[in-house]
């Protein structure tokens, strides 16, 4: 199918289960920033580049609740969590999925982009804390992908949403 009918598809069935005439807001919050060991090109939280993105931890709870509030007083329905890592340890994926629970109590949908899921049972808490979305860029084709990304593979990516979507 050419690409411009392939387009044309998927607005008749997104405008079969959505509203074309409503617009979501969404907020994105950077819960812990800078000093990502991946050398995605394009990005400037990579600790590969020189950028003027400073190292953070993973932040507090109470700093995501409060910021989630505000995001939900300015008309924001989801808050999605992004995270510069290859992706959680056990430890840190406690902690984001304490914050998915709490931002739920709040009424707003929740993502979270957090890299490379480990495994079926990171996957599995995620979606026991509520997580309803799970944003996880391919970034390019298979064929292009070494020429963007080296610090992973392609496929590492679709094992990851495999991981999340089952």
């Amino acid at each position: 199918m050419p690409f411009p009918n392939l387009i044309k598809e998927a607005q008749l069935i997104h405008s079969k289960h959505h509203n074309p005439c409503k617009i979501q807001i969404s907020a994105l919050l950077s819960i812990k920033t800078g000093a990502c060991p991946e050398n995605c090109s394009y990005c400037p939280q990579s600790s590969f580049y020189k950028t003027d993105i400073k190292k953070e931890p993973l932040m507090d709870l109470e700093n995501v609740i409060k910021a989630a509030k505000i995001a939900k007083e300015n008309g924001a329905t989801r808050f999605c969590m992004g995270a510069a890592w290859r992706g959680p340890n056990n430890r840190d994926l406690e902690r984001v999925c304490e914050m998915i629970e709490k931002v739920k109590e709040l009424g707003l949908e929740t993502c979270a982009t957090l890299g490379l899921i480990r495994n079926d049972k990171q996957a599995e808490k995620l979606k026991q804390a509520g997580l309803d979305f799970y944003n996880h860029n391919i970034d390019c084709s298979k064929e292009f992908y070494s020429k963007i990304i080296t610090t992973r593979r392609f496929e590492d990516r679709i094992d990851t949403l495999e991981k999340v979507f089952i």
